[in-house]
């Protein structure tokens, strides 16, 4: 059965999510408009058909996402004003063009008739497959050359002035200058690698290209700082590395133009990498050339393009290989490295330089688990790297690892044993992290403890993971499947929901993105993401119906308004993140929060027109007056804000309309799901102030174009 009503405008939207109303009577009267036909047609219990003829499909995120950098065309890396032709980057997203067929009339004559990409309900089921990310198919002949012939450059326009955030962190003074011959080598990558497919009439700088390098190097030390600054030394650099660097030095400055230059360097990193190894197997041992890979890696992972995404999703394998293979996961591989106060300049300096290279590869290890769970939460994939393998020993602290000279790491490092007691480092690692959480309240001085304090983290991620996975097998069970694994499954999930609540007080000194990444993890151990995006469309309206089941089950309990508590204090994280940082996992992160907040509010409202009750909870409690309950439920309960006594009583009972806000403090209440993907959508446009939809990263375009086009589905 359907609702059939006239859908709402997006004035109408807006209006009923920030006004406040006066009475219980025009509360209830603000959700009688109808569902988008698509989620009418799934929102129907016990359906034994699905969809009719006319239904707009929900967008789907691969199909916001470009297969490549089509702006570059035939245009060069580099122009005059160091800036690429990106005017058919900025070009809107086509519409989906409309087929035509031939049919033939009752009077035997043709006719085209043009017919609608989502004509049928098998069609539509097509149309997910096909846009899906899991199940994208490459164009023919699309390579990392297609897409530009040309590189010119001229940087005079090339200031940190011109960056609308800090790219280069100024207390950190890398001494190192880029010599010509390294510029030489630089450039010699680049026409080798590019072959006779690109043309370079003129070249950078050795100042423009330093400057670059240097923000690359710069922006590493802004989070787990795995590439050593003052040991550093371009002329005893791998080429591909210093490429790599200077391509992350683009993508950092926050120029469009520039950034997307990066773009392209780090394409021909990455084949400039994959020769490295064909031609000297022994490279993928190499450092630098695990960190340049590393690098592209990072960048390309999230960079908002299809193609590129999906080479860096899958060449993460190898570097892990590579590491695991090396030995580099295990604690056996280090070594412990002291110096004394009797040694010679020239011993200390030699210390301090093997010490650098083996924190370095700790760093990277670290690092290298870090971005692997990131892809594992942010895509929904399996992890690649167990935790309970990582018995590599936690870095040093940053001072020790920031010191600019060998003289000064060895006096700090002499201090610090001293004011400690210990005559060797600290053996800690995330496996003894993970196994008990007093371990990480009482980190010795000698380790990075906010390294430390993510990397216990992104461990209890992947054992959230495994929990997930776990509780994913008894759905497919019949009824009567074995009771101590529900046991089971209920113990694990308070155990890591208790992990996760002893670490908040650790959080009070780690970045927004940290906060963003812990609320996020207590919400996906009370809501399946995978569900949420089927319900969502995904995967076709069959699959849609059947997840709407599911869910119909979860929004009754506590566990659901637990996740919604959970997402608003995600998206209350991800405002707190700095201007322009907001374009990686982290903004996948917020936009799955956004999805399972427009889910509740989604089913809050199926339930409200087919019981007559507020809440899902409420329709199942019976002891309260009714008057009395739907007075209580008027009040309004901002959960993107401080824990209060509203939002207890929410959590618990069910009582209150769940509210988040706008950056602009609007309030928007959940039980308008369309509104909640408008406010999604401004969450990650205010994280770049000073930018057009345009000059935005291109994953934050396609996630905030998605939002839209599922708010605006009539």
């Amino acid at each position: 059965m359907g609702f059939a009503s006239q859908a709402p405008t997006d004035s109408t939207i807006m209006a009923a999510s920030t006004i406040p109303l006066a009475s219980p009577d025009d509360w209830d009267a603000a959700f009688n408009s109808a569902f988008p036909a698509f989620f009418e047609s799934i929102m129907v219990p016990n359906q034994t058909w699905v969809g009719g003829d006319d239904v707009m499909i929900p967008p789907e995120l691969s199909a916001m996402i470009p297969d490549q950098e089509d702006w570059i065309g035939s245009s060069s890396i580099f122009d005059v004003d160091f800036s690429l032709a990106i005017d058919k980057a900025m070009d809107p997203i086509p519409a989906a063009v409309p087929t035509h067929t031939i049919e033939v009339d009752v009077n035997g004559k043709e006719q085209q008739r043009t017919m609608k990409p989502n004509e049928s309900a098998r069609q539509r089921h097509s149309i997910f497959l096909e846009d899906s990310p899991w199940l994208w198919m490459p164009g023919s002949g699309s390579n990392a050359f297609t897409e530009h012939n040309r590189i010119q450059v001229d940087e005079r326009s090339m200031n940190l002035a011109a960056s609308p955030h800090t790219p280069h962190a100024p207390l950190v003074a890398i001494p190192d200058d880029l010599s010509s011959q390294s510029r030489d080598r630089i450039f010699q990558l680049v026409i080798k690698t590019a072959n006779s497919q690109v043309s370079v009439p003129t070249f950078p700088s050795n100042e423009c290209l330093e400057l670059l390098m240097k923000v690359g190097i710069t922006k590493r030390l802004e989070t787990d700082a795995w590439i050593h600054p003052y040991t550093f030394s371009s002329d005893h650099t791998r080429t591909e590395l210093l490429v790599a660097l200077i391509a992350a030095g683009c993508v950092c400055f926050g120029v469009p133009s520039i950034s997307r230059t990066g773009l392209v360097l780090l394409e021909i990193a990455r084949v400039a990498l994959a020769s490295a190894s064909e031609e000297d197997n022994s490279s993928v041992r190499d450092l630098q050339y695990l960190q340049a890979s590393m690098i592209w890696l990072d960048v390309c992972g999230f960079c908002g393009y299809k193609r590129k995404m999906e080479i860096a999703e899958s060449n993460l394998q190898p570097v892990i290989t590579a590491l695991r293979r090396f030995g580099k996961l295990d604690k056996v591989a280090y070594e412990e490295i002291s110096p004394s106060a009797s040694d010679s300049p020239e011993v200390t300096e030699a210390l301090w330089r093997r010490w650098a290279q083996q924190e370095s590869f700790k760093r990277l290890v670290y690092h290298l688990f870090e971005h692997d769970m990131l892809m594992t939460i942010a895509r929904h994939r399996q992890c690649l790297i167990s935790y309970a393998e990582l018995t590599v020993p936690l870095p040093a602290s940053r001072d020790l690892w920031l010191a600019p000279s060998a003289e000064t790491w060895r006096a700090l490092y002499l201090e610090n044993m001293s004011r400690t007691g210990n005559t060797r480092s600290s053996s800690v690692s995330l496996r003894s992290l993970l196994s008990t959480n007093d371990v990480v309240q009482f980190l010795p001085q000698s380790v990075d403890r906010t390294l430390a304090a993510t990397t216990f983290l992104y461990g209890i991620a992947a054992q959230i993971w495994e929990y997930n996975q776990q509780a994913t097998v008894p759905k497919e069970q019949a009824i009567g499947g074995d009771p101590s694994n529900t046991l089971w499954l209920q113990a694990r999930q308070h155990s890591l929901s208790q992990k996760l609540r002893d670490f908040e007080p650790s959080l009070v000194n780690l970045p927004a993105t940290t906060r963003l990444i812990h609320a996020f993890l207590m919400m996906i151990l009370n809501i399946d993401i995978d569900t949420v995006m089927r319900f969502a469309g995904k995967c076709g309206e069959l699959e849609a119906h059947r997840a709407y089941h599911d869910l119909q089950v979860w929004v009754k309990g506590k566990s659901a308004r637990v996740a919604v508590w959970h997402a608003a204090q995600a998206i209350r994280a991800a405002k707190a993140v700095p201007p322009f940082q907001l374009r990686g996992a982290d903004s996948f992160v917020t936009y799955h929060a956004v999805m399972v907040l427009w889910t509740y509010g989604m089913l809050c409202r199926d339930s409200a027109r087919r019981t007559g009750t507020n809440t899902p909870a409420s329709s199942h409690r019976r002891s309260s007056p009714p008057g009395l309950l739907r007075t209580q439920s008027v009040q309004q309960v901002i959960l993107d804000d401080i824990k209060d006594e509203s939002t207890d009583v929410f959590v618990h009972t069910g009582d209150g309309r769940p509210c988040i806000r706008f950056p602009d403090g609007r309030v928007c209440e959940l039980r308008n799901p369309s509104s909640v993907l408008i406010a999604g959508s401004a969450i990650l446009q205010a994280n770049c102030p000073t930018e057009s939809r345009d000059g935005m990263p291109q994953l934050i375009k396609s996630l905030c174009t998605l939002m839209e086009d599922l708010g605006n589905l009539r």
